[in-house]
């Protein structure tokens, strides 16, 4: 067999096409918004035919789950580190990265919250990406809230994985929020709902107790 047309050169040459494709669709997002991308536009980014780019993306749909797909990649590396960030105190976790990284831009997050509408329909290419993306976060959230217990910075008495989804809950409020009145602060609201639903407060009235008892003794 021609090794130019092994199942490893064919596969190889898929994953090349789609990260194109990918890359492109996601350039145009930033600079103009989700709105404007057109299929002739990525396609042409990415040094393809249309008819060609559609056998891997039948749709644009498919297209901006892949751009949306890619920025998460892009942005996991920042965001695995940062949420190990939280021996310097309380104010440290939720990290301002993970605010900032949506202050900064607000293309992707637009495209987030569009993709996040259209996912609640089961046959949308963007429902199994929704679905596997909130599992992820919900899980990171829930171990920040394992590592803060651990260190008596969060109530041992919660359940990680609750809290988890009601921290998933509050960080896709807050942006949606923020993007219709950007006059919000939401690294502040972000880290507020956060430390709250922490148990932070029970925790700070603990630690004044625990110093006041051992003052008057």
């Amino acid at each position: 067999m021609d090794s130019t047309t092994s199942p490893r050169k064919r596969y190889a040459k898929t994953l090349e096409r789609r990260s194109a494709v990918a890359r492109a669709a996601l350039d145009i997002v930033l600079e103009k918004g989700h709105r404007a991308l057109t299929t002739a536009e990525v396609a042409a980014r990415s040094s393809m035919s249309e008819t060609a780019m559609l056998y891997h993306f039948p749709t644009r749909d498919h297209i901006l789950v892949a751009a949306m797909e890619l920025a998460d990649q892009e942005y996991r590396a920042i965001l695995t580190a940062e949420f190990h960030v939280i021996d310097g105190g309380n104010s440290d976790w939720p990290p301002p990265a993970m605010a900032h990284l949506t202050l900064d831009d607000q293309a992707t997050t637009r495209l987030f919250l569009s993709l996040s509408a259209e996912a609640v329909d089961p046959g949308h290419p963007a429902h199994s990406y929704l679905k596997a993306h909130h599992e992820q976060v919900v899980f990171e959230f829930a171990e920040g809230v394992r590592r803060r217990q651990a260190k008596g910075l969060a109530d041992p008495a919660l359940d990680p994985d609750k809290v988890g989804r009601q921290m998933m809950a509050a960080w896709s409020g807050l942006r949606m929020q923020w993007l219709i009145d950007p006059t919000l602060d939401l690294t502040s609201a972000v880290s507020q709902a956060f430390l709250a639903l922490n148990g932070n407060p029970l925790m700070k009235f603990k630690q004044q107790l625990t110093e006041l008892m051992s003052t008057s003794q």
